[in-house]
């Protein structure tokens, strides 16, 4: 018998122009770059840490104990320390609120095994705090145990700057730098629902520029928006930096609240404001009416300034009289 196709060909079951083995059949005729890069080129390890050291976020790992594992170059970036010295330290250093914020990490973490876009301030190695958008989970070896933990940090610092600055431009007055009514609304439902809470005095004084429209068609507009200026510089004068808060109502119409103050001490304060007012040269023409009230335990929002606004106008009366 004449061979067969098959057999001339010389390949047992293949038809011609076909592979000889499996592993031939199989075989691409051009490598893709990723395989050509991950069997011929670099390691599984080589390959991961090319990418980390490409990336601008912060890439650390930890061990079960919080101490550094792995700091990628980002991070070097971000902190200003080398991987050498950022190596077996505690990753709680690097959080500003340190040990605390490392422990509700690490619950939710145990959790809910992941979390992501967690903002919080981290602080480098010259003391600048820095935002981020924190993305974690747990890390596990081959039979499924929790090994250590797997941060990527991303810089947000420019993002919470400008918003930081934009929501002062939504509450600052414009021409006086106080914060504007609409953030005097805020503050005052804030702080006397804190005041409840923790059981803390509350005081709100309002104030009141007497004659200030007449002054403003006497003098202009220019030398009305200097009076205005210098009484909201009073009232910064004479708060408490970073406890107190004072604001321009509209107008000619301001308020002050004072957090853990009671009655007397108001008094005292308003005192002080009202002395500073009538050393201004235009105090012949403007005086300055305030009032004050302290929280009750009947008292809503709503009536404490009423209150405030009754005893302002008493006291405007007595200086007409």
């Amino acid at each position: 018998m004449g061979l067969s196709p098959l057999e001339r060909s010389g390949k047992r079951g293949y038809p011609a122009g076909m592979p000889d083995t499996l592993t031939e059949q199989r075989q691409p005729r051009y490598a893709t770059p990723f395989v050509y890069l991950s069997q011929e080129f670099i390691q599984a390890k080589e390959y991961l840490e090319a990418i980390f050291a490409s990336s601008s976020d912060a890439i650390c790992t930890t061990d079960m104990k919080g101490r550094i594992i792995y700091f990628s170059p980002g991070a070097e970036r971000m902190f200003g320390k080398s991987a050498r010295e950022a190596q077996g330290t505690l990753i709680e250093t690097l959080y500003a609120a340190g040990r605390d914020e490392a422990r509700r990490i690490m619950r939710h973490l145990f959790k809910s095994g992941s979390m992501t876009d967690h903002e919080l301030e981290l602080v480098n190695v010259q003391g600048r705090r820095i935002s981020i958008s924190l993305s974690a989970s747990l890390l596990r070896d081959r039979r499924g145990r929790v090994i250590g933990t797997l941060g990527i940090a991303k810089d947000i610092s420019r993002r919470v700057e400008l918003e930081k600055k934009l929501r002062e431009l939504s509450i600052t007055d414009n021409l006086t730098g106080l914060f504007n009514q609409r953030h005097f609304h805020e503050r005052i439902h804030s702080e006397v629902r804190r005041a409840r809470r923790q059981n803390q005095k509350l005081s709100l004084l309002v104030l009141d520029l007497d004659h200030f429209k007449k002054a403003n068609d006497l003098w202009g507009h220019v030398e009305g928006d200097r009076i205005l200026r210098e009484t909201a510089d009073i009232l910064r004068a004479s708060v408490r930096q970073g406890v107190d808060e004072a604001f321009r109502c509209g107008g000619d119409e301001f308020a002050v609240v004072l957090p853990g103050l009671g009655e007397r001490v108001a008094e005292k304060v308003s005192a002080r404001i009202a002395a500073a007012a009538a050393s201004k040269p235009y105090a012949g023409l403007v005086g300055l009416s305030i009032g004050a009230a302290a929280l009750k335990p009947a008292d809503t929002v709503p009536s404490l300034i009423r209150r405030a606004d009754k005893h302002m106008y008493r006291f405007k009366r007595a200086r007409k009289t």
